[in-house]
């Protein structure tokens, strides 16, 4: 599975993500990785990775076995269209900083009818 995101602030893009899910032989896991928005990539040498670590019915949690940025990523289900996703990024110096951005489920415009 592949995906992207896109932080922006005041209609200015601030950073890219791309990120796959996939099946190896040893567990699922996330390959991500951070861009500018001239794609010059954050994390050297090349993408970070998150390997599952547990699944319940609710949530979905994955870890970051060679550093912290990020070490944990938690995806919540909360309802059946909204979904949490909490990262936990512990740098070698600072403090931990935690994210968490809520997303919710775009419900389709029925045909004739327009967004406002």
């Amino acid at each position: 599975m592949l995906g992207t995101f896109q932080l922006e602030e005041e209609d200015k893009t601030l950073v890219l993500e791309v990120f796959t899910v996939v099946e190896e032989p040893d567990g699922i896991k996330i390959h991500l990785r951070h861009f500018t928005p001239s794609l010059v990539p954050w994390e050297k040498p090349g993408p970070t990775v998150l390997e599952l670590a547990s699944v319940d019915s609710k949530s979905i949690v994955f870890e970051n076995r060679v550093d912290g940025q990020p070490k944990r990523t938690t995806f919540t289900r909360v309802d059946p269209d909204t979904y949490t996703v909490r990262s936990e990024l512990v740098p070698e110096k600072g403090d931990p900083q935690v994210t968490e951005i809520t997303y919710h489920r775009l419900k389709e415009t029925p045909p004739g009818k327009s967004k406002k």
